[in-house]
């Protein structure tokens, strides 16, 4: 290994230690109660290291939400199958979305807290990674086209727009159970089947005049 390739390697390792520090702390104490201050002590590197990797906590903070869509992706890739319709895929795809806010939690709050305003200010560069090949809401609409052509969705409306309106739809119901439990328990409601509901409500709504589930 060439100096070059090991001094890389150690920036990505010197990074993702950042990321690793950062990540414990939102966890633990939440977005908006953690400093680079304290990330720079966590991580055991001076503040001024930190902004040579990260121009302020926001981006610290997308960097995390990144690795949140990576692993989402996962999950609800993992139970794709090609022999499926695409509506049938595009059902089971919402049941994975509502596995991963089980088992990842804290991305899933990274995910709901990291509003508009914060997005603002993150390093352009990074900004359209959601649209990335293999991101969750770019295999949402691969798997709504997949639906369009095999009949078992409607056609009249771009894959795109109808992949963005599932989207939406389900992170602002999920919004919901997780920012807003006192609500949840007042009512007694419980947050899968909240979140099922909705998602089957908004697919039969796309679904083609023939087709049901």
């Amino acid at each position: 290994m060439g100096i070059h390739e090991r001094k890389e390697r150690e920036r990505l390792q010197r990074r993702n230690d950042i990321i690793d520090a950062a990540e414990r702390l939102f966890f633990e104490h939440g977005f908006d109660r953690v400093s680079i201050d304290q990330i720079a002590e966590a991580a055991e590197l001076a503040k001024g290291t930190i902004y040579l990797y990260f121009k302020s906590r926001e981006d610290l903070h997308y960097a995390i939400v990144n690795r949140g869509l990576d692993a989402m992706a996962k999950v609800i890739t993992e139970r794709d199958d090609p022999s499926r319709s695409g509506a049938e895929n595009l059902l089971e795809m919402g049941r994975s979305y509502i596995r991963f806010t089980k088992m990842y939690p804290g991305y899933n709050r990274a995910l709901m807290v990291f509003d508009a305003s914060k997005f603002e200010k993150v390093d352009q560069k990074e900004s359209l990674k959601i649209l990335d090949p293999g991101s969750p809401l770019r295999h949402l609409i691969d798997v709504v086209t997949k639906g369009q052509e095999d009949g078992s969705i409607r056609k009249d409306i771009s894959p795109a727009v109808l992949g963005i309106l599932m989207w939406a739809n389900l992170s602002s119901v999920l919004e919901f159970v997780t920012l807003r439990k006192p609500v949840m328990e007042k009512l007694a409601l419980q947050e899968e089947e909240l979140l099922s509901t909705q998602f089957e409500v908004a697919l039969h709504g796309i679904l083609s005049n023939t087709r049901n589930l």
